[in-house]
């Protein structure tokens, strides 16, 4: 599916960067122009809105699917073909693991910092402490 196809169902559209920003149709009103819609390099329908980040009723709203925001396969039956996609979706996984991994561990490091200093975390800190520790966890299971 191309972006185009998820704006043609969508009101109050508008460039945004490299994407737009419209309306969400999840049925709150609260937030006009809080959904967020990208189009990746390699096809895939980017969306998130800011005000509900609920992607799964977004596109129930306007008949859509999860599967829809992603190109269609295609699918070499070759073994070594088979064995390249193999590897081109490990070295992506690691590329994208090392961005997270490099992210909350800042996160990590300035909470130390902090702690150091002897700043008392507040619980939005606790919270996102929280948060990188379990993405990290994430990332050494993926990576594991």
């Amino acid at each position: 599916m191309s972006a185009e196809m998820l704006l043609s169902k969508l009101q109050n559209i508008r460039r945004s960067g490299d994407g737009w920003r419209a309306d969400c149709p999840n049925g709150h009103n609260h937030a006009r122009g809080s959904l967020s819609i990208t189009q990746a390099q390699d096809g895939r329908v980017l969306l998130c809105c800011f005000a509900c980040h609920d992607t799964h009723g977004i596109l129930s709203a306007v008949g859509l699917e999860l599967a829809d925001l992603f190109p269609e396969r295609i699918r070499d039956p070759s073994p070594e073909a088979r064995q390249r996609a193999r590897e081109a979706f490990k070295r992506n996984a690691w590329a994208a693991g090392i961005r997270v991994l490099a992210r909350e561990a800042s996160v990590v490091l300035a909470t130390a910092g902090m702690l150091r200093r002897g700043h008392a975390l507040t619980a939005n800190d606790c919270d996102r402490l929280s948060l990188s520790i379990q993405r990290i966890e994430g990332v050494r299971g993926l990576l594991g």
